[in-house]
């Protein structure tokens, strides 16, 4: 299978390179970094974003047009919003909603629901989800995300996406390749590790998680690439620009 990866920072690339290895090809591409990694049978491409969910899109849309991916995995730090998911815990996205879209005032329609849309929630992949929790050795917690373009630091707002969308992290990538892959017909499986927690300390412990290395999600990336053997690609057109040779090592 040909997989996507995408990280919004250089703290979250790395571990991932640094676990599978295998580099073979790399490039830049419209400013994104693009690593090929041949690793459990598939062809991944890495591919470091930057932050926000503009950049997470366009990266997702990249991968799709030049390599014609055909699933995408999304790792990094994320916000806690719940007390009882402290820091360092490594959760598993189920959803996730872009709190910060909002077209209410033209039709009235609930903030987070993207015209032509059914809900506010993007699903990630559920036959993923389910496939990596069964063979993972302790399964995760599946959470719901909220995702905008905003560093969420403050109590007030924390409790605004937790009562509003019953959210359980706060991050600032996850619509945007939901978006993205939805409309390519691709799934996404995400893990995020929580690096602060629903408090005021956010920056703080962000910091520290960040000096510790506290990712631990490349120790299931294995795990993940497994359960992808597993899953049948969902049709859909060819790339449309056809596929683009990265610069070989």
């Amino acid at each position: 299978m040909r997989i996507g990866i995408i990280t919004a920072m250089a703290e979250e690339t790395l571990p991932v390179m640094n676990k599978l290895g295998g580099i073979v090809a790399e490039d830049y591409i419209a400013g994104v970094r693009v690593i090929q990694i041949e690793a459990e049978g598939h062809t991944v491409y890495l591919a470091n974003c930057g932050i926000g969910e503009i950049r997470a899109a366009l990266a997702v849309q990249m991968l799709v047009d030049l390599f014609d991916i055909e699933a995408v995995l999304n790792f990094g730090f994320v916000g806690s919003l719940n007390k009882n998911i402290p820091v360092g815990e490594t959760v598993i996205a189920e959803r996730t909603v872009h709190h910060q879209f909002d077209i209410s005032a033209v039709n009235d329609e609930p903030v987070g629901k993207y015209d032509k849309r059914d809900g506010i929630f993007f699903e990630t992949g559920k036959e993923i989800i389910e496939l990596v929790q069964r063979i993972l050795p302790s399964p995760l917690r599946t959470v719901t995300v909220a995702s905008g373009d905003k560093f969420v630091a403050d109590s007030e707002t924390k409790k605004y996406l937790r009562d509003a969308f019953g959210a359980d992290i706060c991050e600032m990538e996850l619509a945007g390749i939901c978006l993205a892959a939805e409309r390519n017909g691709i799934p996404v499986f995400s893990l995020k590790v929580v690096s602060d927690g629903a408090d005021e300390n956010a920056t703080v412990s962000f910091a520290e998680v960040l000096e510790k290395g506290l990712t631990k999600y490349e120790e299931l990336l294995p795990y993940v690439l497994r359960a992808l053997s597993g899953v049948r690609p969902n049709p859909k057109p060819p790339a449309v620009r056809g596929e683009r040779r990265l610069t070989r090592r």
